[in-house]
């Protein structure tokens, strides 16, 4: 008795199973005709089609939707319209605003940009010692002098 018992379940829940995904696809093919009907009802041109020519027209778009994986969604889909953006630089002027813009940078805080200035004009002054101490010269003025004791 209790065997039998789990072997319906099993069964009606087997059969539960195989036909969920057919309703599914039957409820989408659906949505996708009615999609592909209100597409084509919209175009003024289809007025003076018979009923029967837009029934043949919405099986053939929609067969064709359905072998190429097209949704109700992809037919109805438009892209989002930009809205209004508020100016990026605040109150700056705008060169420094289109500085910013240039090296990446968004928005109207000038930390990011006057510390890398300062940290690029440290790192030449770096280089530039360690150039002058390495080759004993100075390019423009020409070679150190250093006290020789006599």
């Amino acid at each position: 008795m209790k065997s039998s018992v789990l072997s319906t379940s099993a069964i009606a829940l087997l059969i539960f199973a195989l036909a969920v995904p057919v309703v599914i696809h039957a409820q989408a093919g659906d949505d996708l005709s009615a999609t592909v009907r209100a597409a084509i009802l919209t175009d003024p041109r289809t007025a003076e089609l018979s009923e029967t020519d837009v029934e043949i027209m919405v099986a053939a778009l929609t067969e064709g939707a359905a072998a190429q994986g097209i949704t109700s969604e992809d037919i109805v889909w438009r892209p989002q319209e930009a809205g209004e953006t508020d100016p990026a630089c605040g109150n700056l002027p705008s060169f420094f605003c289109a500085l910013n813009q240039a090296f990446g940078f968004d928005g109207s805080d000038t930390a990011i940009p006057i510390g890398l200035a300062v940290s690029s004009a440290l790192l030449l002054f770096l280089i530039g010692s360690i150039l002058l101490h390495q080759h004993g010269r100075h390019p423009v003025v020409g070679p150190l002098s250093t006290k020789t004791l006599q």
